[in-house]
This record gives structure tokens, C-alpha cells and sequence, in this order.
């Protein structure tokens, strides 16, 4: 059998922070709402610490942290924080983000110009998102108004399993109609969000400045001194580092020379690392 040397086939991006909304300020400030509606104050460090996840996997880490579980019982004649609880305010939290997610859905700069050059070299474009579909549907409507549109958009409720779980990936390489895992590249501005890459067995890119681990909206990031916006992006591509990515960059504008890079690599014979997945106990 004659041997096809191996190249990128796909990109798999992240939507909020990675492709639009940026700063990924939506999901936090409609899970804000839902906790407050609820009777509880919960941190902007508490929400983001599990940006990433599928949203009611995400509700469940917040509600059961320390401090929100503190202010849940005091708020709720003492009874703890449940699944209950969770699939309730799931619920709230699916009703303000169609709104919230379609009025954040700006597409981040440079997004257009990348997927042309990605589609230029003649690779898929695919998205996941802990979005459920509902919300989704919006947003997808938004972004093709801009002129942006995916081969394949994966949702959080189109998988037994969300994040950090790889399924969501196979599901747009099926969907794509590419493999190996080794072809594929998942852009991520969460570590949940590279887990699920590293997970499949794909390459990992992070997102250090418009998504989550910087977390300002496109105005207050501007804003900030250069010597400060450097520190701060500095930080964040640390934390995505040290979380495993493969490559730390700015924002998606500068994908297209990240995939060249990883091209020559396989050429070479590297292939990504595989971080095996154990999924929780039922």
C-alpha cells in the first residue's frame, strides 16, 4: 500500500472566547443570573474556574464549591446543593443564554481571515461547545450572518458526555469524515476545552487573550496598559500551558501558521500526545 504522508485535515475551534464573544463573557454573566435569581452570589473566579464544561456539568461545580454551597444551604433552610438544584437552574440558564450568547455573538477579529486561509490549504473547519443546541441555533445564526459558517457544530446535548470527555471531537470527525485524531486540531480558550483535544488524541492550540483565561471583553482588554495586557496574557498562556496545550496563542487570528508548523511535524513522524480519559463512575 503506497503511504500518504500526513497533514491537517481539520480544525475543531471552541465557540465563546475562541470564535466569538470576546473575553467568553456570556456564559458568565448568564450563570451569574441564574445563581443570583436563586438567592446566591457566586464569584466571577468560582464561574470561570470550570468554563469549558458542558453547562450543566458547569453548574454542578459551581453550586457544590465552597463558597456557593455555603450561601445555597443558608438560602435554602439549610439543604444542601443537588442534582436537582442543577438540572433546575440548567433549565433558567438555557432561557437567559439563547438571548445573552446571540447578543455576545460578535465574531472575534481575525476569524474570517484565518478560516479562509485554513480552507485556502483545504481543511475542514468543525466546532464544539458546552452550549446546548437551543442557545447554539441562535448563535450559529448570528456568525453566519458575519459570513462565518462550520462544517460541523457539535453541541453539548449531542453527546452521552461532554467535556473534558473526547466524544464530542469523534463526533465532528465523523461528521467531518476525517482521521486520524492526529490530523485533527482543537482550538480552546479553556482547559476543559484542550482536555477534550488531548483526550481524542489531537493537537491542542489555547487561546490565551480573548477567551476565558484573560476574561475582559474586547474594550477593557484594549484598555489596559500595554505593560499590564502583556503581564496578564503572559499569565493565561501559562495556565493553558501548563494545562497541556501544545501551542499558546494570541487569539484565532493566528492559526493558519500553527497548522504549518504542525504539518512539518508530521512530516517529521510527531504525533500529539494522547492523555487517556477515565470517565467518572456512575
Amino acid at each position: 500500500m503506497r503511504s500518504v504522508a500526513m497533514h491537517v485535515k481539520a480544525v475543531i475551534f471552541d465557540w465563546a472566547g475562541t470564535l466569538v464573544d470576546f473575553g467568553s463573557l456570556a456564559p458568565l454573566l448568564s450563570m451569574k443570573r441564574v445563581f443570583e435569581e436563586a438567592g446566591v452570589t457566586v464569584s466571577e473566579n468560582d464561574i470561570r474556574a470550570g468554563m469549558g464544561l458542558g453547562k450543566l456539568d458547569h453548574i454542578k461545580a459551581v453550586g457544590l464549591g465552597t463558597g456557593a454551597a455555603k450561601a445555597w444551604a443558608e438560602n435554602h433552610d439549610g439543604r444542601p446543593f443537588d442534582e436537582r438544584d442543577a438540572i433546575l437552574l440548567h433549565e433558567r440558564f438555557r432561557e437567559v443564554s439563547r438571548q445573552t450568547a446571540a447578543e455576545r455573538g460578535k465574531l472575534i477579529g481575525g476569524v474570517l481571515t484565518a478560516c479562509r486561509a485554513l480552507r485556502n490549504r483545504d481543511i475542514l473547519i468543525g466546532t464544539t461547545t458546552g452550549y446546548t443546541r437551543d442557545i447554539m441555533e441562535r448563535v450559529i445564526a448570528v456568525a453566519r450572518a458575519q459570513g462565518f459558517e462550520a462544517e460541523a457544530v457539535v453541541c453539548a446535548d449531542d453527546v452521552p458526555e461532554c467535556r473534558p470527555s473526547p466524544l464530542a471531537i469523534y463526533h465532528a470527525m465523523v461528521s467531518l469524515g476525517v482521521y486520524p485524531a492526529s490530523s485533527v486540531v482543537k482550538v480552546d480558550d479553556t482547559v476543559p476545552g484542550l482536555m477534550e483535544g488531548k483526550a481524542a488524541g489531537a493537537w491542542t492550540v489555547g487561546i490565551s487573550e480573548t477567551g476565558n483565561e484573560m476574561g475582559l471583553g474586547e474594550d477593557a482588554f484594549i484598555a489596559l496598559p500595554a505593560r499590564e495586557r502583556h503581564d496578564l496574557a503572559n499569565a493565561a498562556a501559562k495556565r493553558l500551558a501548563d494545562a497541556g496545550a501544545d501551542y499558546v496563542i494570541g487569539s484565532v487570528a493566528e492559526i493558519a501558521n500553527i497548522v504549518d508548523d504542525i504539518n512539518e511535524r508530521l512530516a517529521d513522524g510527531e504525533r500529539p500526545e494522547l492523555l487517556e480519559y477515565e470517565p467518572e463512575a456512575a
